[in-house]
């Protein structure tokens, strides 16, 4: 059974109770964080108008942000791989 501590977060100036695993507090306070920061860009934009609105918004960023992030990290294992590779056909 995982041990879940309360942590309170807050995101808009709305604070929230949340659970997390202990040890993973950081984590979700630095994720709150940026959330935050995300809706307070797209508030101060003035182009997206209603709390969810902004939320879906921000999580549409947050996700086209860490696909992004993916294909990088994709181009980087793939480059990896080929240099291991001569690396390996070289000390042969």
């Amino acid at each position: 059974m995982s041990n879940l501590l309360p942590v309170q977060v807050t995101i808009l100036d709305q604070s929230y109770t949340l659970t997390c695993p202990a040890g993973k507090e950081a984590n979700l306070r630095q994720a709150a964080d940026t959330l935050d920061q995300k809706m307070r860009d797209i508030k101060a934009s003035g182009r997206v108008i209603g709390l969810e609105r902004m939320a879906v918004m921000a999580g549409l960023n947050m996700s086209a942000e860490l696909l992004d992030c993916k294909a990088q990290l994709n181009t980087l294992e793939t480059a990896l791989s080929q240099l291991d590779e001569r690396i390996i056909s070289a000390l042969d």
